[in-house]
């Protein structure tokens, strides 16, 4: 996790993240400080669940954006660090050489870098592009200006992956949009996915995402759009120490799952964490999963 020291509203993300929102009463200083908190009460959450957090400092304070490092850097097992090219310049910075540096080292890992391909104005942003079947090989993403195909296919052919991709759209002024990253409109776990069916118009890429999930023995908890815009698809599984299986989501998204989606999730001996993230949703348009780099 990397700490919101600059966090604010990035006006060169918001053309295509339709979940930001400008919200113009607040104070740049009151924003960075609601997200100083809720960050801390995050890190806080996932500790006390048993959860190893390692916080990394935003020591270039450019990108407001810096909170979600998911975007740039990857974890595999393997002992490989991947690097990814990310549509918006402003957030470049973000891939602190030093971060990588140390990282490589403790691991002994290698580093797998793309970054070059932002050149040719071809993009793979990490694990918000794509959500990855790591049990299973299998690597989702729904396309869009920030989630190339070419990238994604080299991606999955680089790791042994089988892509999986499809389209997803929002409805945003009256029009249908693609939504801009796939781990909004998905979330796949060891026995759960949680998917967004709804936001697939193409009847052939979305029998074959079901066909995909179900072959992989993975129930599926269908969400809604407006689901999605509570963030529900945002959530990731994660192992305690104690080898606990845990679904982190805000308390946003929580809220909006019903009842059934809950029991569903909570039969496959999975236990539900959640804490606010309001002002990360609202002004970032990202949440619980996007501020979250899993290290193998």
């Amino acid at each position: 996790m990397v700490e919101p020291k600059c966090f604010g509203f990035n006006p060169d993300t918001a053309a295509d993240n339709h979940f930001q929102t400008l919200v113009e009463e607040r104070s740049n200083d009151d924003v960075r400080q609601k997200a100083r908190d809720e960050f801390a009460d995050y890190v806080k959450l996932l500790t006390v669940a048993g959860v190893e957090v390692h916080v990394e400092e935003d020591a270039i304070m450019i990108s407001p954006d810096a909170v979600y490092p998911n975007n740039w850097i990857t974890f595999h097992e393997g002992k490989t660090i991947v690097l990814y090219p990310m549509k918006a310049a402003n957030r470049r910075h973000e891939r602190q050489a030093h971060v990588v540096k140390r990282w490589s080292e403790k691991l002994n890992a290698r580093v797998v870098d793309y970054t070059r391909y932002e050149k040719e104005g071809k993009y793979l942003e990490g694990t918000g592009s794509m959500v990855l079947d790591r049990e299973n090989g299998m690597a989702y993403a729904c396309l869009s200006e920030r989630t190339s195909s070419e990238m994604f296919r080299l991606f999955c052919k680089d790791f042994g992956y089988r892509p999986i991709e499809f389209h997803a759209t929002q409805p945003v002024q009256g029009k249908m949009a693609p939504i801009y990253h796939t781990n909004v409109v998905m979330a796949v776990g060891k026995d759960l996915a949680i998917v967004c069916l709804e936001s697939i118009e193409d009847s052939r890429e979305k029998e074959m995402l079901v066909k995909t999930l179900e072959s992989t023995n993975k129930e599926i908890v269908p969400i809604t759009i407006q689901q999605v815009n509570d963030y529900v698809g945002n959530a990731l599984e994660l192992q305690s120490k104690d080898g606990e299986q845990l679904l982190v989501m805000s308390s946003r998204a929580y809220r909006a799952l019903n009842r059934s989606q809950i029991d569903c999730i909570q039969r496959h001996n999975i236990r539900i964490i959640h804490c606010p993230l309001d002002t990360f949703e609202t002004v970032g348009g990202g949440g619980a999963r996007c501020m979250l780099a899993e290290v193998f």
